[in-house]
Formats: structure tokens, C-alpha cells, sequence
């Protein structure tokens, strides 16, 4: 019988792989790690279960590379910067390629909107330019997220603190470590990486012309605006190969705004393509709450559609696909080549297959209880395993150096 959403399982060949379907897991963030970042048995399950469930590939939630110049973004992040961090990691890798998916890597840096308990002692946040976000640390606002981690103390409300802008030879320092936390995620058995230049972290902070308030080459004009995430994207490559994978991440709005939209528009997000189209990425992932809405009144085409077509680049898009219908009319119109599932997939891992019977089907409300305590394999973790963190609800701590 054929399928009824044929262009959504159909295969497709981005970089070196060829993609059994078109289904992508989108990253994901969960706060599961140790507290030194290290990644645990219970998310290889985690991941191994979504694998089994019929997607054609992996992208990791976001992980922190380096832990210098504000780099690690939240509490409970999971690092891929020490020989501890490494193996754990092949665990994960090991589970999902068992069910021959790719996985590829999540790069991040916290930027401006790192949570200040996660700063060194003496250490200050940084951006593209001096600015402070006005948004606050997510995930521990509500009492049933405190109960579902087994939290007990008092959890304030977490807002950011001032940023100060990177200079020129730090922002290769951070493009250096972006090559050489791939470098190491290649080496922990990741099939690529992929840059994230979205949400309101570091990157998007050089992309979003609200953010970039910078006079030399790294800001001024939408090219200027791409140059250093490009310049990571290219040290990257360096350190990985052609043979692996890169994607860069993209979007309009971030975890501290969440009604963002660009200056300019659907023609800002053509000129960002355009800068991209030599980049050194593979694709390209437009992420959004839906993507057909770009926040746009004078230009209706959907911004990862206007992105596709400047770019010349192949485009995971993500944002409000929550049927096969959804996926299949963002493919079949020139929105998407790949599409990247969140929510629906922490609620039901088997999502692709689903979809594909073509039955109907009593899908359950998304609930942030499935990101705390996801179904997962327990042929690779106990059930039940997830850490029970021990945040402090002190906002004058900081870290020490020295703690991986």
C-alpha cells in the first residue's frame, strides 16, 4: 500500500548520507547531564527509543564545547570537552547507530543568555555587543517542573546579567573551540555537528541586527552580521572533513524572546542566505514556533522557503509540524528538504511510524513531563535513572575553574 505522505518518506541525500526519510529529530533540551556536563545512561535510553521510533536522523541537544568566556548556557548541559565527556557520549552514539540513524553533534554557546550560575568567579557574560538580555532563566518556573526533577529548595526567577562584546582574537578563541568540540564529538562517534546560531544564543546574537550592534567586519550589514558564524562553520569543517556532517541552526526569535522577528524582514533573510551560500555547512535548519509565519506584513513567503531559494542549500525546517500533513505540504512547497519534529516526538518516540500508517491517531497534548521523563529503551538505562539535580537557588554563585 502506498504511503500517504510519499514525499515525507521518501529518502534524501544530504552530504555524504543518505536519509532513509525526511523525518529529523529536532534538538532537544532535557538538563539531564551530570553536573560537570557529563551525559548519562539514562540518555542514550533516551535517545536509542527515539532512533527506534522511525526517524532518519539525530540532532543532539544543545551541548557546550568549551568552558571559557561563558560558554556553558545552563544548569545540567550536557559537555563535549573531556575524556569523560567523550565516552559517555559513545554510549549515546553506540545506541542510536545499533538502529543505523545518524546522530549528529549540537554546538552551543550561551552568549548573553548563559545562566549567571554558570559563570566562572569574576567572570562576565559576553555577546556580540555590550547589551543584557531582559528575559530570565527557563524550565524551573512552575511547581510541577520542580516536582517532576525533584526539586525542593526555593527556585527564584534567574534573569541575565550584563554582556560585554568579544573582541576580535576572542571570537576566534570561541570559533577554536567550537573546531574542537566537533572535533571531539566525531571522535565520540557523532556523524557531524551542527552550529547553533538560533534561539537567542551566541551566534544568533551576531545574526540578529537588533543584537549586532558592532562597527567592525562582524557587524554592520547582513553579511557582516554572518561572517563569524561562518568562521566557526569553516574552522569546523577544518577540524572534522568533508565527510561529516555541518548544519547551521537559524532563527528569528529567541528563549528570551520569543516573538522575535528580524529587521527586514523576509528580504533580511534572503540577504542571510545569500552570505551563506558558500558556507561551509551541509544544511541549513530554520527553527521556529511555525513555520509558515514569518513575523513579515509585507512579504508572506516563509522564511526558511526564502532561505532555501537565496541559499542554494539544502533546509531542515522545524516550527509547528505536528501531523504528516504538516510535513508533507512544508516539502512539497519548496519550505523544506528535511523537517525537524520536537514536542510530538518526546510524546511518542514511534511519531514517524505513526504517521506513516496513515491511520488516525489520538495523539496526547504535549506536557513538559515528557521532556523530564521521556519513554526510553531500557536495554541502555534503568528506568526511572534520571538525576535528581542539585541546583542551587543561590543567584550570587558562580563556579570555580577547574571543575571538569
Amino acid at each position: 500500500m502506498a504511503t500517504p505522505f510519499p514525499t515525507t518518506f521518501s529518502p534524501f541525500k544530504l552530504g555524504a548520507f543518505t536519509l532513509k526519510n525526511r523525518v529529523v529529530m529536532a534538538p532537544l533540551t532535557r538538563q539531564s547531564a551530570e553536573p560537570d556536563g557529563t551525559p548519562t545512561d539514562e540518555m542514550a535510553a533516551y535517545y536509542a527509543r527515539r532512533a527506534r521510533g522511525g526517524v532518519s536522523m539525530i540532532i543532539s541537544e544543545g551541548t557546550w564545547q568549551n568552558d571559557e568566556l561563558g560558554c556553558v548556557a545552563y544548569l545540567s548541559q550536557p559537555g563535549c570537552l573531556t575524556p569523560k565527556h567523550v565516552k559517555a557520549w559513545r554510549k549515546v552514539t553506540d545506541a542510536v547507530h545499533r538502529q543505523n540513524v545518524p546522530i549528529i553533534l549540537q554546538l552551543m554557546h550561551g552568549g548573553r543568555v548563559s545562566d549567571p550560575r554558570c559563570l566562572h568567579e569574576g567572570e562576565q557574560a559576553v555577546s556580540s555587543s555590550a547589551t543584557q538580555s531582559l528575559g530570565w532563566v527557563l524550565y524551573t518556573d512552575s511547581d510541577q517542573e520542580k516536582h517532576d526533577r525533584g526539586i525542593t529548595s526555593a527556585w527564584p526567577k534567574v534573569t541575565f546579567p550584563p554582556a560585554r562584546a568579544l573582541s576580535e582574537a576572542e571570537l576566534n578563541e570561541v570559533a577554536r573551540g567550537f573546531a574542537e568540540g566537533a572535533k571531539r564529538g566525531i571522535e565520540a562517534g557523532f556523524d557531524g555537528v551542527e552550529i547553533h546560531g538560533a534561539n537567542g544564543y551566541l551566534l544568533y546574537q551576531f545574526i540578529d541586527p537588533k543584537l549586532n550592534l558592532r562597527t567592525d567586519q562582524y557587524g554592520g550589514s547582513p553579511e557582516n552580521n554572518v561572517r563569524f558564524p561562518k568562521l566557526v562553520c569553516a574552522r569546523v569543517r577544518d577540524a572534522i572533513g568533508p565527510n561529516k556532517l555541518i548544519t547551521l541552526r537559524l532563527s528569528q526569535d529567541g528563549v528570551d524572546d520569543f516573538t522575535g522577528a528580524w529587521r527586514g524582514g523576509v528580504e533580511y533573510a534572503r540577504s542571510v542566505g545569500r552570505a551563506l551560500k558558500d558556507s561551509a555547512v551541509d544544511a541549513l535548519h530554520w527553527s521556529s514556533f511555525a513555520w509558515s509565519d514569518n513575523r513579515d506584513p509585507k512579504d508572506k513567503t516563509p522564511m526558511p522557503q526564502a532561505i532555501r531559494e537565496a541559499s542554494g542549500k539544502p533546509v531542515i525546517t522545524n516550527g509547528g509540524i505536528a501531523e504528516g500533513a504538516h510535513a508533507e505540504t512544508a516539502l512539497t512547497t519548496g519550505a523544506a528538504d528535511l523537517v525537524a519534529i520536537g514536542r510530538p516526538i518526546f510524546a511518542h518516540p514511534d511519531w514517524p511510524y505513526i504517521v506513516r500508517s496513515g491511520e488516525p491517531y489520538d495523539w496526547v497534548p504535549f506536557d513538559r513531563k515528557y521532556v523530564i521523563k521521556p519513554s526510553y529503551d531500557y536495554s541502555c538505562g534503568y528506568p526511572l535513572d534520571l538525576l535528581r539535580p542539585n541546583w542551587t537557588p543561590d543567584l550570587s554563585s558562580r563556579r570555580k575553574k577547574g571543575w571538569v
